[in-house]
């Protein structure tokens, strides 16, 4: 039985993931901030422990980490997957509400990490898997909070793969398009190729089970933002703005 760790699991993805791993036979601790929810999952799942943390406090997910292994034994397996998500109009700054995206969306898994890495590098073995998005790979309008988190997430992924892996830990960051969720369900724009977040878990539970250390799906969306990576800026923006009908 692996021992997986989930933050961002009361809903979404997390929630997804955590009926999915339980169902075939492994230990899920969840971490998130609503308690209700955390209870709810875990008496509808075998094998599910709830514990209620903000991942933007260090100190408190600290504690959350040694409590989760004092109860259940090792970490085999992080996915670090808390977020949030509020669409921004970049003509009316708002500095809060981008710090709130920085402090749980990028610095919740340097939370997590601080709990996380030295064991694993003591034992010489664990798997990290950083939720980033297709968000991260370019800008995208109404996302002038979140992308950019998104995106030092990917940074942060690559950055550690150097210094992790010599060290036996498996290292992978996981880029979703679109996925139906309370977070997504704020869009006033077609999502395009929108995925349930059960189809999600399934993509990353099996992109972790393999070697890629990018994980991407859905491939019909993400084979196109990938193109558009490539695309000079000027034709991008053209593009993408013509798309969305920002101009």
């Amino acid at each position: 039985m692996t021992h997986y760790l989930i933050t961002g699991s009361s809903s979404g993805i997390g929630a997804a993931l955590a009926t999915q791993l339980t169902a075939s036979g492994h230990k899920v601790s969840g971490v998130a901030r609503r308690k209700q929810r955390l209870t709810a999952l875990a008496k509808k799942l075998d094998s599910f422990d709830g514990y209620t943390a903000d991942v933007g406090n260090a100190e408190s997910l600290a504690s959350t980490i040694d409590k989760v292994k004092a109860k259940a034994g090792a970490i085999d397996v992080a996915i670090l997957n808390a977020g949030i998500y509020q669409p921004q109009d970049g003509t009316k700054i708002d500095p809060q509400i981008y710090a709130n995206h920085m402090t749980i969306n990028y610095l919740g898994v340097i939370n997590a990490l601080a709990g996380l890495v030295p064991d694993m590098v003591r034992d010489g073995k664990g798997h990290i898997a950083i939720v980033s998005s297709v968000a991260g790979w370019r800008g995208l309008p109404k996302s002038a909070a979140y992308g950019p988190t998104k995106a030092a997430l990917i940074s942060l992924a690559e950055s550690l793969y150097f210094d992790l892996a010599p060290h036996g830990l498996k290292i992978q960051v996981i880029c979703p398009g679109f996925v139906d969720s309370a977070a997504t369900a704020v869009n006033d724009f077609e999502m395009p190729d929108l995925i349930s977040a059960d189809s999600a878990a399934s993509a990353i539970i099996s992109g972790m089970q393999g070697h890629d250390f990018s994980i991407n799906f859905p491939k019909s969306f993400t084979r196109k933002m990938g193109l558009l990576r490539l695309l000079p800026d000027r034709l991008f923006f053209r593009l993408v703005g013509k798309q969305t009908g920002t101009f």
